[in-house]
């Protein structure tokens, strides 16, 4: 990666904590004015839908009279738009809202012909787990409902990568406790479906960050700092012991809901035993070495797994405009489409 690279990924880290709050970035321009940009509320929260813009066919026999106050096209509803549809998980140590480069990554995934449903979850200290996870947890529901999960990729990033997998954790009815309207509800008797894809690029898979390898990076990783991002974690997963999930609040943090280094072998070799697993990761982040470990758990219990790690690259490097960042970007947008992508 580039020098200028580098500084841009340093001031555009998504998980650094700050004193005052960023505001979230707006869709671009050009993102709405070549695709089609939708929003919905669900559980209280704005969940933003980027698709390919299309538009009902219209012959000159449906048009009798002219009104000059009807609308020029019927454009098509995001599921109807595109049959292949993505659920991408923010970064941003759940203290930082959607950033610039993150709809640019959404703009490349709609360009692709995907669907790309963004969810913005609540950030500590206002929300906890207990308002993000049910929330992730509703859109992707929807998005099953309306693709089926054989077309559906989940993308994680960093602490969304805790999303991704935290929705599939077992013993966590009180957390789940509301379902997205004209969904069925997820009980053990009718499990949650796993995508076709899992993409979990840097996945924040232990709040804690208790693996003791993560020293062997901290030197040459440049923007996570664990002193700040664990107490941001404890604040997250706060929202289990207030639900009931857990009753020692001191615990939450070891909670597979969160922390999905835990899950169960069980959940792991039986939920995604059909699912594609991806992980990302540059060797100059503190996140590899749980990032690792996850993925040996998941290859141990049968799940496809591959591992790409990305020589001297830090955290994020797939969002930035480095060729290492254009070229993982082009394989998962690979992935997400079910075509072969290149494996390490």
């Amino acid at each position: 990666m580039s020098f200028l690279d580098r500084v841009t990924s340093l001031f555009n880290s998504g998980e650094s904590s700050t004193n005052a709050p960023d505001a979230p970035a707006e869709p671009p321009h050009a993102l709405r004015q070549h695709f089609a940009v939708s929003t919905r509320e669900v559980h209280g929260f704005e969940v933003y839908s980027v698709a390919p813009m299309k538009f009902a066919e219209t012959s000159a026999a449906d048009v009798t009279h002219y009104d000059p106050h009807a609308e020029a096209l019927d454009e098509l509803a995001p599921a109807d738009s595109a049959t292949k549809a993505v659920l991408y998980l923010l970064p941003g140590g759940f203290a930082k809202p959607i950033q610039q480069r993150n709809w640019d990554f959404i703009g490349q995934l709609a360009e692709a012909g995907l669907r790309v449903d963004i969810p913005l979850y609540g950030l500590i200290p206002e929300y906890n787990a207990a308002d993000g996870l049910p929330l992730i947890r509703a859109v992707y529901e929807q998005l099953i409902a309306e693709h089926g999960a054989e077309h559906v990729t989940i993308i994680g990033d960093s602490a969304g990568g805790s999303l991704a997998l935290g929705i599939f954790a077992p013993d966590c009815e009180p957390l789940f406790a509301q379902n997205s309207p004209g969904t069925t509800p997820s009980t053990s008797d009718t499990p949650l479906a796993a995508p076709a894809a899992l993409i979990l690029n840097a996945p924040w898979a232990d709040l804690a960050m208790r693996n003791p390898r993560i020293a062997e990076f901290l030197d040459s990783d440049p923007l996570l700092n664990p002193e700040s991002l664990i107490p941001q974690g404890e604040m997250w997963a706060r929202g289990l012991s207030d639900t009931g999930v857990v009753k020692d609040p001191g615990s939450a943090t070891s909670h597979p809901t969160v922390s999905p280094l835990f899950l169960p072998d069980a959940t792991l070799a039986t939920t995604f035993r059909s699912t594609n697993v991806h992980i990302f990761c540059g060797t100059r982040d503190i996140s590899l070495a749980d990032a690792e470990l996850l993925a040996s758990k998941m290859k141990e219990q049968g799940v496809e797994t591959t591992l790409h790690t990305q020589p001297g690259a830090i955290h994020m490097f797939h969002l930035t405009k480095s060729r290492e960042g254009r070229s993982a970007r082009k394989k998962m947008i690979s992935i997400a489409l079910n075509t072969a992508a290149p494996r390490d």
